[in-house]
């Protein structure tokens, strides 16, 4: 998928629902839902017309990956949804539309992301997803509270 630039045949999904912990996330009796799936950025994936609808068609092709997976009901009970695409992240400024930084692969994982130390300048410490330990909520936190330690030591 990454070095052909195309979307995966058998995608890989991360589905979280945040308001089984916190149910005002959504209204009573209701939930919400996250529906992650990795996509070619815009260089690889330059063939892809994000712009041309291909996010919601590529959205509703996920929802029967989803039924068949097990979420049985799920396309029938989404009353509203929210399709974001590279192409919307390349808008918000993000590199080749990827929201991860470097390339989530095994070479850029953990220890062998970027240092979160400026080779050159001693007061310069860099957090976040684009640096060590990666990427997600959890090791973004993590990133920050190194950077921390390593300020006030």
């Amino acid at each position: 998928m990454i070095r052909r630039g195309t979307l995966m045949s058998d995608p890989s999904l991360l589905v979280t629902n945040p308001s089984r912990t916190d149910p005002s996330l959504a209204p009573a009796g209701r939930h919400a839902y996250y529906v992650l799936a990795p996509v070619p950025n815009l260089i690889r994936g330059s063939g892809l017309d994000w712009q041309g609808g291909l996010g919601r068609r590529y959205a509703d092709e996920l929802m029967g990956v989803l039924e068949a997976r097990g979420y049985r009901g799920f396309a029938a009970g989404v009353e509203v949804s929210r399709v974001v695409t590279p192409a919307d992240w390349a808008g918000a400024g993000m590199a080749a539309g990827t929201p991860f930084a470097a390339a989530h692969n095994f070479r850029q994982t953990g220890p062998f992301r970027p240092s979160n130390l400026h080779p050159t300048l001693d007061n310069v410490v860099f957090v976040g997803s684009g640096t060590q330990p990666g990427v997600g909520v959890p090791m973004v936190l993590i990133s920050g509270k190194l950077a921390a330690g390593r300020i006030i030591g």
